[in-house]
């Protein structure tokens, strides 16, 4: 009923999705943060907190379930085993019934209060307000690591990425109708959300540093990302494969026809040493390898496509 009388009245309802993985220090403090920043805005705004639990091994799912008992404004989804992030947060989309969707970590390192500031330029008419980390707390490596990551992905795509955007983000129904009709066993969010359209900006903000517990991203995690990243956003790296096969291809032709002009005006002049013949070949056997790795990266992501493998399998809804 009360959602029936938003509807006539002109009320709006936000569903904020977070995604969590053995988060027990900090799950309640999200909760608690959420609530407040909703507590804060004009009763025109209704909301809903989803929590997509990724087959969590410590105690998130039980104090979610505890929090949920005495909140009904806070759902849940858990998983019947840990599907990866990447999953899991595409899937928190079928499951929101808002006008827009607010996607917030669950390690607390993004400002809930910058939520009514994503809300007001989507009120402006905005359909994806996305946050833009101008300051970090990670160390050096991480930080080249995105930021070399961030600028790969924007020269080798069509669409350019925007720098240093992450998961924090709202993003319009319509938005999120559209992502939900892509069949995509893997799918890439943010390049999605870009490719998609729609009038889009991106809000500076400073990343704190994580309060509890660490990161669940381990470098194996953040290579596969990577790599699904690129394969599904762009097919540009596997176009490179032919560029440069054709530019090793004439420079190879380029340098017979040298070879052989040499021969005939200098007959005695002797053959480049055995050494430098093994590295060449050492060296384009290596650079082949690596254009084989990816071919097969593609080769990879069309096989999961078509073998049409569970993308997600759902244990248990609470409050859904």
């Amino acid at each position: 009923m009360l959602n029936e009388l938003k509807s006539v009245f002109g009320g709006k309802k936000i569903s904020v999705v977070t995604c969590v993985y053995n988060e027990e220090d900090t799950v309640r403090e999200v909760y608690e943060a959420i609530k407040k920043t909703f507590s804060g805005l004009s009763e025109e705004y209704e909301y809903e907190h989803i929590f997509m639990d990724n087959c969590s091994k410590d105690d998130t799912f039980k104090i979610l379930k505890e929090i949920a008992s005495k909140d009904a404004n806070i759902k849940i989804v858990t998983y019947s085993k840990n599907f990866g992030p990447i999953n899991n947060e595409f899937s928190g989309f079928k499951y929101v019934s808002g006008d827009a969707v607010v996607c917030f970590e669950g390690n607390l390192k993004d400002p809930a209060e910058l939520i009514p500031v994503f809300i007001k330029h989507w009120e402006e008419g905005y359909d994806v307000v996305y946050g833009v980390r101008k300051k970090t707390n990670d160390n050096f490596l991480m930080s080249f690591m995105r930021k070399t990551f961030y600028k790969l992905c924007s020269a080798l795509s069509e669409e350019p990425l925007p720098l240093n955007a992450g998961v924090f983000r709202l993003v319009d129904r319509k938005v999120v109708d559209e992502l939900i009709k892509l069949d995509d066993y893997k799918p890439y969010v943010r390049g999605l959300i870009t490719t998609i359209g729609f009038r889009q900006i991106g809000i500076n903000y400073e990343r704190k540093a994580r309060p509890h517990g660490q990161s669940k991203s381990n470098l194996t995690y953040l290579i596969d990302f990577a790599i699904n990243a690129f394969i599904s956003y762009s097919i540009i790296p596997i176009r490179l494969c032919t560029y440069f096969g054709i530019i090793l291809a004439a420079l190879s032709i380029l340098i017979a026809l040298i070879y052989t002009v040499i021969k005939l005006f200098f007959w005695n002049i002797q053959a480049p040493g055995i050494a430098t013949v093994i590295i060449l070949i050492l060296f384009f056997s290596g650079i082949q390898m690596f254009f084989l790795g990816v071919i097969g990266e593609y080769i990879g992501a069309i096989h999961s496509q078509v073998r049409k493998k569970p993308f997600i399998v759902v244990k248990e809804k609470i409050n859904i």
